[in-house]
């Protein structure tokens, strides 16, 4: 008998490195408990499958972590949010490879699990995205039109930007001037007029650029003139849009007097102007009738 005993002695003194208690808890016992101590990404692995696969004991689960089999029941207000949303919004708290891995969002390339993921950026550019347009362009620049919110972006069906690439010339043209009140001078009816512009430039609602050009007409006891004066003025790289603002004033021998309407006449995104595009203004008031042109070169 004691040399039975010492037997059983000497084999739980063996396991006793690999095991903790001989005595108390099996072999078997233990590898159950790092079974059910696998990691965490494992178990969620087999609860998302069964997200997938129509189990649904896992509703609940499946709707806060994967934005699966919600209905109002597991939402606790109106305005709730699955995890899903949150990765797509940043707001997630399991973090990016999470994010990445789980639903596609938030990835870097040191998350890829396999080369030929694509991401939704990626996606939006070669136009294979499920969203719509307006998602790629509002988020990633792609698949914009002329049309979009955010004029800002690259037009999918053109190579043009909204801004200039390069420094353009403005080619403008007074055609037509008519005095349409009375004794300007205040000694006969028609006026000296003195016609001239300002012209603003703007890059993304920034003032760059002011020109006061030279007088276009400059005529004594004139009531009416028609004709072509054209000038030309460098408009800079990166402007985006031009206001126009005439000025025209009765010149005086002592002081001029401003007949001045006080309109200006703003073109945007006049990065997409072509030569070939005119554009023709008319500015009057009570006091006289003007009308000129421009376009870029």
């Amino acid at each position: 008998m004691k040399f039975f005993k010492s037997i059983i002695s000497i084999l739980c003194l063996a396991f006793t490195i690999p095991f903790t208690a001989c005595s108390k808890e099996s072999p078997f016992e233990v590898a159950e408990d790092e079974i059910a101590n696998a990691s965490d990404d494992v178990y969620d692995a087999k609860r998302k499958s069964m997200c997938f696969n129509g189990k649904d004991e896992y509703n609940s689960w499946c709707c806060e972590m994967f934005g699966e089999k919600c209905s109002v029941k597991y939402s606790s207000s109106s305005s709730y949010v699955s995890e899903s949303e949150k990765c797509r919004l940043g707001t997630s708290t399991y973090g990016a490879s999470y994010c990445c891995d789980y639903y596609g969002y938030q990835c870097q390339y040191t998350y890829y699990s396999s080369s030929s993921y694509v991401s939704e950026s990626e996606k939006c550019r070669l136009g294979t995205s499920t969203y719509s347009k307006s998602y790629c362009c509002s988020n990633y620049g792609y698949q914009c039109s002329y049309s979009s919110s955010s004029s800002r972006y690259v037009s999918s069906s053109s190579s043009a930007l909204y801004y200039l690439t390069t420094a353009k010339s403005m080619k403008i043209t007074l055609t037509y001037y008519k005095q349409l009140s009375s004794n300007w001078d205040g000694l006969d009816n028609a006026g000296d007029p003195e016609v001239s512009f300002t012209i603003y430039t703007y890059s993304d609602g920034v003032l760059g650029q002011t020109i006061n050009t030279t007088t276009f007409i400059d005529k004594q006891d004139t009531r009416l003139w028609s004709g072509s004066v054209t000038k030309s003025y460098t408009i800079n790289k990166g402007t985006d849009q031009i206001k126009i603002c005439p000025k025209v004033i009765d010149e005086d021998v002592s002081v001029n007097d401003s007949y001045t309407s006080g309109k200006c006449f703003t073109t945007s995104n006049i990065g997409y102007l072509k030569s070939t595009d005119i554009k023709e203004h008319e500015d009057y008031n009570s006091n006289y009738d003007l009308e000129w042109e421009w376009y870029l070169l």
